[in-house]
């Protein structure tokens, strides 16, 4: 199922630790679940505004797993419908 998370860091430091060794561990190490599908990240440049994550889950569990591994960073997430493709299904010409 496609998902699509509002994220930003809280503040806080991550206890014993930094967030590229993190990130290493959950992206080259195999940390992130075989459920769990990363289909892009999006910021706005010099805002406030959170970033977003679309991704493809198989079960909730893998999220519940992302959640935990990530816990200084907050989520908002939700259910997403990929409106591209059902307006092209209605012979729209979206680019």
């Amino acid at each position: 199922m496609l998902y699509i998370a509002f994220v930003k860091n809280r503040p806080q430091t991550i206890p014993g630790g930094d967030l590229d060794l993190k990130s290493r561990k959950w992206w080259n190490e195999g940390g992130k679940p075989r459920g769990l599908k990363t289909l892009g990240f999006y910021g706005a440049v010099g805002s406030a505004t959170r970033a977003v994550i679309v991704f493809e889950a198989e079960n909730h569990e893998d999220i519940r797993t992302m959640l935990n591994y990530w816990n200084e960073v907050e989520f908002e997430i939700h259910p997403a419908v990929d409106l591209a493709d059902v307006y092209r299904k209605q012979g729209m010409r979206v680019s």
